[in-house]
């Protein structure tokens, strides 16, 4: 019996300079009309921005959210019944955008959005970050946006922390790839091709770009364009998988033991990523070069508050972050990951003498 996978991609697609004033246009030359539409943003710079899109008519309600937990989502999700809209049109970062992937999916009506920051590949992926009751941070089923609209000069407004980490996030498509090849061969999992080649050519896209300044336009470009094919490569794959392995893995475990504060998702894979490509043997100097040039800690410890980091307990937490998930760390035993590690540092060293 032949396997059909239907993935519904974005129809509308825009990335320019000041172009939120052509909203309306976007959706119409695509054949594309909403008579109730619900506007989201979060409460202070995309309330702004929100308040300033679409013309203020009936038909056209606006709210704000205050977070990306599960009440949040319970509230929008009565309001979308409520209120009977058509379309939920979500501005804002990625709390904003995972709220409204996430009713999408829920109460079936599509989303737009309208980014005003990026820190990570979760754009357009099919899978929402939502805290749960616990206060736990979930990865939830979500509906890809039937359109995304970003408006250059404001990413590029954003704290360059948050382009750094948008830029990170994609660098571990290299190491996620190289998990999903050794699971593989392991027969534990399929591959889609396609899927599998969209990760890595996103990742090698930014690698091999001359700029690296998160700052320069044609970069953004270059970065957006990256996040999106990372997004449709998950979509693709039904699964994560492409853009998340060994990597997310140890982030996920420095989040859970509480080791960082203030550090972005996307600068914790990146710095991880590396450490595992180097677990993989396939770590390259243009790897580092590229986590220097976008402000990336070339070893995720100098991201941890204590000095005196457990070890072995970080990776056999790392062990149990996904449970049944094949990646290069179960080729390794703890102490061994601990030698690796130290050799990985040395490596790191010698790399900075020689700048």
């Amino acid at each position: 019996m032949l396997h059909r996978q239907v993935v519904t991609l974005p129809i509308v697609f825009q990335v320019d300079e000041g172009i939120l004033s052509n909203i309306e246009k976007y959706l119409e030359r695509n054949s594309l009309f909403f008579s109730k539409i619900l506007i989201i943003s979060g409460a202070t710079y995309s309330l702004e921005i929100a308040n300033n899109i679409l013309p203020k008519k009936q038909g056209i309600d606006r709210y704000v959210i205050e977070s990306n937990d599960s009440i949040c989502v319970e509230r929008v999700k009565g309001l979308c019944y409520e209120g009977g809209y058509e379309l939920l049109l979500a501005v804002g970062g990625g709390k904003v955008l995972d709220v409204a992937k996430r009713v999408s999916y829920l109460v079936s009506i599509n989303n737009v959005c309208i980014p005003t920051i990026i820190s990570n590949d979760g754009l357009i992926s099919p899978i929402a970050v939502i805290r749960n009751d616990m206060g736990r941070s979930e990865s939830l089923p979500a509906m890809m946006p039937m359109g995304v609209i970003i408006d250059l000069d404001i990413i590029k407004n954003s704290p360059s922390k948050y382009l750094a980490a948008a830029a990170g996030d994609v660098l571990s498509n290299l190491s996620a790839t190289n998990d999903w090849t050794i699971a593989h061969f392991k027969e534990k999992e399929g591959i889609n091709d396609l899927s599998y080649h969209l990760s890595r050519g996103a990742a090698l896209s930014l690698v091999q770009s001359k700029s690296g300044n998160v700052k320069d336009k044609s970069f953004l470009r270059l970065l957006i364009l990256a996040q999106i094919n990372s997004g449709i490569s998950m979509a693709l794959a039904g699964t994560s998988r492409p853009c998340s392995g060994s990597e997310h893995l140890i982030s996920h475990a420095l989040d859970f033991l509480n080791l960082t504060k203030d550090v972005l998702h996307g600068e914790q894979v990146a710095s991880a990523s590396l450490f595992t490509l180097h677990l993989q043997r396939k770590l390259d100097e243009s790897h580092l070069q590229y986590a220097q040039k976008i402000g990336i800690n070339l070893l995720f410890t100098d991201y941890i508050l204590n000095s005196e980091l457990d070890f072995v307990k970080l990776f056999e937490t790392a062990r149990k972050m996904r449970p049944g998930r094949v990646t290069t760390l179960d080729n390794y035993s703890n102490d061994d990951l601990i030698r690796e590690f130290e050799s990985f540092k040395k490596l790191v060293r010698a790399h900075v003498m020689n700048r």
